[in-house]
């Protein structure tokens, strides 16, 4: 697909140097930065910490954006994303398309809207190209999104391949297996470093998948002592068995990745501690998603049955009366005792509950 002509302005000459990329360490959450040599900027996703992503945009010397994807609406996505569009000019804005029922979602669009900032789908085979010969292109979603998936928005993420000489990174959001059995049925290619998909759940990262990709270099954002149990298990072994050096926000902070088009250099926040590695279990184990086990309440059978295995859409804790959106900062703070979990909003009212005022969902 031909560059459009609204993101024109991404364009540059030729630049010797380093690309830079910063997987942000935001909790549980994603939101990564990429830098050129020639400075441009473009932000990947932006989390659910209202406050945190523009301050370290700002300290990493950030005062504009060039470009900004969301992979897909989900508040531990796009929870902070209107504060980084009110705190930075965004020249363009890149979603999956799929719009969302809550106010988060509602007011990042009423901000893309109110800055006048321009808006594509993103789609397989955009490309943009950036400087020193680095190439960012849009390998998913097709345009005919997957239904009736796990979890339809983390399946349609957009997922995007920055190359720069012989490096290649990707960003595949939260895509889960029927995703990345899109992409390898379409011809994934190996890629250096893998920004592991959905904070490193079991419904990610499948043997096929990681087969084609073969990274060298697996980062996973992801918050400390979440309630989802991520990184899983299942999904650390099979990380393990590509011999992927294995990099985790919630133990080293915020991993930035250097590429000269050659190699690949590694920094973290925290370099005291090793990189993390998880041998391939040589016998079944139980994994942490028990600690995802959700209860439901107040639903009729049928109700029951719309919440997926090891989803909460819309959780809340028995003791009290506000219901949060999936991937709330403050919904991962809910112990598994206490966990309610909801299949859609209307169910959460009807039992009365209230939107939480932290992710308004």
């Amino acid at each position: 697909m031909s560059l459009p002509l609204l993101f024109v302005g991404l364009l540059t000459q030729a630049w010797a140097g380093t690309v830079r990329v910063d997987v942000l360490d935001v909790g549980q959450g994603d939101s990564i930065l990429i830098r050129t040599p020639a400075n441009k900027t473009i932000l990947i996703d932006a989390s659910d910490n209202q406050a945190k992503v523009p301050a370290l945009l700002t300290a990493l010397g950030v005062t504009a954006l060039d470009l900004v994807i969301a992979t897909h609406p989900h508040a531990d996505h796009i929870g902070g994303m209107d504060e980084v569009l009110d705190a930075f000019p965004v020249k363009n804005y890149i979603d999956n398309g799929l719009p969302h029922t809550t106010a988060t979602y509602a007011a990042v669009m009423s901000r893309v809207e109110a800055k006048k900032i321009p808006y594509r789908t993103g789609l397989t085979g955009m490309s943009f190209n950036l400087d020193d010969g680095a190439v960012l292109e849009l390998l998913f979603p097709t345009g005919t999104p997957l239904k009736d998936t796990r979890s339809d928005l983390n399946s349609n993420s957009v997922v995007a391949r920055l190359t720069h000489g012989d490096d290649c990174f990707l960003f595949p959001g939260d895509a889960e297996e029927p995703t990345e059995r899109a992409l390898v049925a379409a011809g994934l290619a190996q890629c250096d470093v893998l920004k592991v998909p959905h904070h490193g759940s079991n419904h990610s990262s499948t043997p096929a998948f990681l087969a084609a990709v073969k990274p060298s270099i697996a980062v996973i954002s992801v918050g400390t002592g979440n309630r989802y149990g991520h990184p899983g298990e299942e999904t650390l072994g099979r990380l393990a068995g590509t011999g992927a050096a294995i990099y985790r926000t919630d133990l080293m902070g915020t991993v930035t990745l250097l590429s000269d088009g050659k190699k690949i250099k590694v920094e973290t926040q925290h370099p005291s501690t090793a990189v993390a590695t998880v041998a391939p279990p040589t016998e079944p184990r139980a994994t942490t998603q028990a600690a995802s086990v959700h209860a439901v309440e107040k639903l009729t059978p049928a109700a029951a049955e719309a919440v997926p295995p090891n989803a909460c859409p819309y959780p809340a804790s028995a003791s009290s009366e506000v219901f949060h959106e999936e991937g709330c900062g403050n919904a991962e703070k809910i112990s598994a005792a206490n966990l309610v979990c909801y299949a859609t909003r209307e169910q959460a009212v009807k039992a009365g509950r209230r939107p939480a005022g932290c992710c308004k969902p």
